[in-house]
């Protein structure tokens, strides 16, 4: 098959593209033919190195996580799935599993869902990752109905999820972004706007139930001076004190942190 891979950790200088071996497809997964894929912050962590003692030093390295196509085998005892049929979901590279930058791929049936009628395979590679890890971190922030919400990085791949989800959980969403996205943050639904370049956040006057900080760079006198009392604060990014220090500030600030990756339920997809 045709691949995209990695013969080592790098930048462009590391990248091949040619024929690598078919994968196998065993009794428990199936064999997909892949028609998207989309790339996220981890792929390019993984390709430059950044998690080498996670991902290990073995290549050809397929990058890519989700993705979106057709079902080519399904192995017997395998119900639900039947040839030709539209996919999409996500594997985890970052388990030293094959990406999906490639032709063909073999995945476990728990981790794919079929496309919805009316969508492409463009549309439906693009959510995994991203809508996942904003339904996560919404969950991991508390947030229902009533909550009023800081999104940080609202226009990107998690944050214009997250504004979406919030929103339709009937939360009161005030979202950071550039000045050239305010149009597409108040088309996807926030109701308060707040330009990163030109305001201050320890500024802001409201008060906030919950921050997600899909960006990740939020100080510690940010989130103290936003944060309500009993408030949640996710980040997407893997955060140290998300151990020793968090009980630290749950104890003596009544203020939660927390790290929000992705996470998926049966339900999620």
């Amino acid at each position: 098959m045709k691949a995209f891979y990695q013969i080592s950790y790098g930048g462009p200088e590391s990248d091949k593209y040619g024929d690598l071996p078919d994968p196998v497809i065993g009794n428990d997964k199936l064999l997909i033919g892949v028609k998207a894929v989309s790339i996220n912050p981890v792929d390019y962590k993984i390709k430059s190195g950044d998690l080498k003692l996670i991902t290990g030093s073995k290549f050809p390295k397929v990058l890519g996580s989700d993705f979106a196509g057709i079902i080519k085998e399904v192995p017997p005892g395998i119900t639900g799935f039947k040839p030709n049929d539209r996919i999409y979901g996500a594997v985890s590279v970052i388990t030293r599993n094959p990406g999906t930058l490639c032709e063909l791929i073999t995945v476990n049936p728990k981790s794919v869902r079929h496309i919805p009628e009316g969508m492409s395979f463009d549309e439906a590679a693009s959510l995994p990752i991203a809508a996942l890890t904003a339904l996560n971190g919404l969950r991991r922030c508390r947030v229902t109905a009533g909550s009023h919400l800081l999104i940080n990085g609202a226009t990107g791949g998690v944050g214009h999820f997250a504004i979406q989800i919030a929103k339709a959980r009937g939360a009161i969403v005030s979202a950071t972004c550039s000045e050239a996205n305010m149009d597409l943050a108040k088309k996807l639904g926030a109701d308060e706007i707040i330009d990163y370049n030109r305001d201050d956040l320890g500024k802001v006057e409201d008060k906030f139930d919950a921050i997600f900080d899909t960006y990740g760079k939020m100080k510690y006198k940010q989130i103290f001076y936003l944060l309500k009392k009993n408030g949640f604060y996710a980040s997407t990014l893997f955060m140290p004190w998300s151990g020793l220090y968090a009980i630290f500030v749950k104890l003596f600030y009544s203020r939660y942190l927390t790290s929000a990756n992705m996470r998926a339920r049966p339900e999620d997809y």
